[in-house]
């Protein structure tokens, strides 16, 4: 009898020592994880995605359970265009979390790349969804662009207004308010809505060369080879400038 109880007890405290070691592990893993999380995401603000991916993959592999691994992860294959994968991490992320706005917000991000506009547009309203969600603005803003997409101009300057709303300070609403008004041929209403946005940041290439459109459009060639000229004055060499230049040429 004494030694069966000798035996029991030093089974117990076999198991006590392998669900001690099994705590440790999973601490040391946890930690582990958080290390190579901070590297990863430090990286990524460095533009260092390869190693970004590496780390971040490093941290979830130590701590599957964390939705912001998950997160920071789906951000560095979204900075490299890998959206699929993208949309894995942050799919798990939001399985992990419910209430992750951010997470919800870039994976519309993610399937809008993909041009899946329906699954876009709920992983926005799911953004949205969350009364605590600090930045509304940033789903807002990626509603109305993914509505835009669609030619769906009315529930796309919706979403807009939205954003001018919250944000009146910031050129972001205007500008994209703005755009919405040119697709829909509304010179006018375009027109006031770029200079508000150059109102309050002059410094941005793209406000300047759609406002230009939105004054040819308007019929004004003298303040659309302005707004062209200094365009190409900001953006010399890029995208914008190169445009606004073939602009002034074909003006007469």
């Amino acid at each position: 009898m004494k030694r069966r109880a000798a035996l029991v007890l030093l089974g117990m405290a076999a198991l006590a020592c392998s669900a001690c070691a099994s705590m440790q592990s999973e601490a040391e893993r946890q930690a582990i994880g958080q290390m190579h999380y901070d590297i990863g995401v430090g990286a990524l603000a460095e533009n260092n995605t390869a190693k970004a991916i590496s780390e971040l993959t490093i941290a979830v592999e130590n701590d599957p359970g964390n939705a912001r691994y998950q997160h920071a992860l789906g951000n560095a294959y979204l900075r490299v265009e890998q959206n699929d994968r993208a949309i894995v991490a942050f799919r798990k992320a939001v399985e992990l979390d419910a209430r992750f706005s951010d997470a919800y917000n870039d994976l519309g991000a993610a399937y809008m790349r993909q041009r899946m506009w329906g699954p876009a547009i709920d992983a926005f309203r799911r953004a949205l969804a969350n009364p605590r969600y600090l930045t509304p603005e940033r789903a807002y803003l990626n509603l109305g662009n993914a509505y835009l997409a669609q030619s769906q101009y009315v529930a796309a300057a919706e979403e807009f207004r939205k954003v001018v709303d919250i944000l009146p300070q910031s050129p972001d609403g205007y500008f994209f308010l703005g755009r919405t008004f040119l697709a829909q041929g509304k010179a006018a209403e375009g027109r006031e809505q770029l200079e508000k946005a150059i109102q309050i940041d002059a410094a941005i290439p793209i406000f300047h060369l759609e406002l230009g459109l939105a004054h040819l459009k308007a019929g004004d060639k003298a303040a659309a080879r302005e707004s062209f000229r200094r365009t190409v004055e900001l953006n010399p060499v890029g995208a914008e400038g190169t445009e606004a230049r073939r602009q002034l040429q074909a003006i007469r």
